[in-house]
Formats: C-alpha cells, structure tokens, sequence
C-alpha cells in the first residue's frame, strides 16, 4: 500500500512539475534551411536532366523553386553608371536597362521566380548605411542611384541581403564585350549602264550586325561563394525570323526587327536569353 501511495505521489509531482519547479518544457522547432536540397530534389532533378539532355528549353521539365536574386545587368568596361548599370560603349546607354528588365521578365516567364530588385536596392542601402562606411555613403550621397551600390565590394552584402528575403541564389550578369557594325554593298548591272538608265543600273544594301558576350555567374547564398560561371555569346546576324519568334515566347516580349544598330545590339542580347535559362535550370536545385 506504502508502495502505491508513493507511485501515485511521485506521478503527481512529474505531472505538475511546471508548476512546482516554476518552469516549462517547450520543444525547440528548428526552422529548416530554405536552401537545402533534400533527395527527392536531386533524384528529380537528375532524372529531368537525364529524360530531357537533347531538348530545347521548352521541353525543360525541372524547375528550380528557390528564390533567385538578379542584380542589374552592368558591364566589365568601367565606364560611367547608369540606373541600371554600366551602358556599354557603341551599343546604346539604355543596353543595360534593357538587359536586366528583358531578362527579369524571361526568367519569370519560365519559372524562376525573382526577388524585386526594388526590394533588395532598399535592403541593400538600410544594410550599407548601417555600416557606417563613409565611403560607400558617400558614393550613396553623390550619385543616389542602384548602380552606385552593384559592385564587387558589396556582394557580400548582396548575398546577406538575399539571404533575408530567403533567396538562394545570386545572378551576377557582366556584358564583357559589345561591337556594332554595317556593311554597305552596291551591285551593279552592266546592262542598264550600258543603256544608260542610270539609278536603274544597280542597287545598293546595307546589312548591319551586332555582337555580344555577355557573363554569368551564379552565387549561392549559402555557400556564399560562385557555384558556376559561364559565357554567352550573341549575333544578331544569327537570329532569323522563325528564331526571333521563338525567343519573343520567353521573353513575353517583341524585338524582331531591322531598326537602328541600338536595335540590332538588342537582338544580339536576345541571342543569349534561352541558353542563359538553360544554364541556370542546369546549375540550380
């Protein structure tokens, strides 16, 4: 009887114990890492890579579902900013504007989905600002635009920030090289000069041409460091109409067109956009 009194005793004090030794027991939740891959993902990936390596990027059935960051489209020349980024020479200073908006809007439209670059800008300053960092402030102050705060300096800071809105990569695009040219071409018959119908007696055609390579580089947030780097090259000459129609599917968008070398420069971006999805669908879980 002794013995049961102080089991139900003893009982009554574990079952109150909160109470007694003034404290509770709550279990921990360990919130999970946006960014980690679990097996399921690698094995459907794999699979996907496999089934699909001789498709077009139509036919890509695996997408990656972690938040991606894409910073302004800049260029490796250094010259002056602009509020996207680094115009480049000879091709037009709205390139960068352009770029980073046409490829923005590819990547959503094939299901990669970005983080607003608004919303990381205002991070990114608040972040910089706090840091107390007169220089940077400085630079802040003088040019008061988001090219003054896409650099390699900052990238650290670009990648915690990223890390706040639960990003898991970083897109880093460089254009590294951009050239424009035309061609002017007059062919003549000999027979109208012979009768001398003058304008009639050749014609004239002018064929323009742009290029561009530009540079990828895929950052993980996690590992904070460059997990994959590539580069894309890109010829208006190359782009005919039936591929022009293919791209503007991507991209949501219309470029196709026989306009200024501005024009032709774009088309040569255009060039790049559906390996640079690829790409990314290839490195990305």
């Amino acid at each position: 009887m002794n013995t049961r009194r102080k089991a139900i005793s003893l009982a009554l004090l574990f079952a109150f114990s909160p109470l007694v030794f003034g404290c509770t027991s709550t279990p921990k939740v360990v919130e999970r890492d946006p960014c980690e891959a679990e097996a399921s993902e690698v094995l459907l990936k794999a699979k996907a890579i496999s089934e699909g390596s001789k498709e077009t990027l139509r036919g890509i059935r695996y997408h990656t579902k972690r938040k991606v960051v894409l910073m302004p489209v800049t260029s490796a020349s250094g010259s002056a900013a602009s509020p996207y980024g680094v115009p480049v020479p000879g091709a037009g200073a709205d390139l960068s504007g352009f770029a980073t908006e046409i490829m923005n809007q590819s990547f959503r439209n094939e299901g990669i989905k970005t983080v607003a670059w608004f919303k990381v800008s205002k991070k990114l300053k608040e972040l910089l600002a706090s840091q107390n960092n007169n220089q940077q402030q400085m630079m802040m102050n003088m040019y008061g635009q988001q090219s003054s705060i896409v650099n390699d300096e900052n990238l650290n800071e670009v990648i915690q920030v990223a890390k706040d809105f639960s990003a898991c990569y970083v897109v880093r695009p460089v254009i590294l090289k951009s050239s424009s040219n035309s061609n002017t071409k007059t062919s003549y018959n000999p027979v109208g000069l012979a009768l001398g119908f003058g304008g009639l007696a050749g014609s004239t055609k002018t064929t323009s041409n742009a290029e561009i390579d530009l540079k990828i580089d895929i950052i993980s947030t996690r590992e904070e460091d460059i997990i994959a780097s590539k580069t894309f090259s890109g010829r208006s000459a190359l782009v005919s109409k039936d591929r022009a129609n293919v791209l503007d599917g991507i991209t949501g968008s219309s470029i196709f067109s026989g306009g200024s070398q501005s024009d032709q420069t774009r088309i040569a971006f255009y060039d790049t956009i559906d390996k640079i999805v690829e790409f990314l669908e290839d490195k990305m879980l």
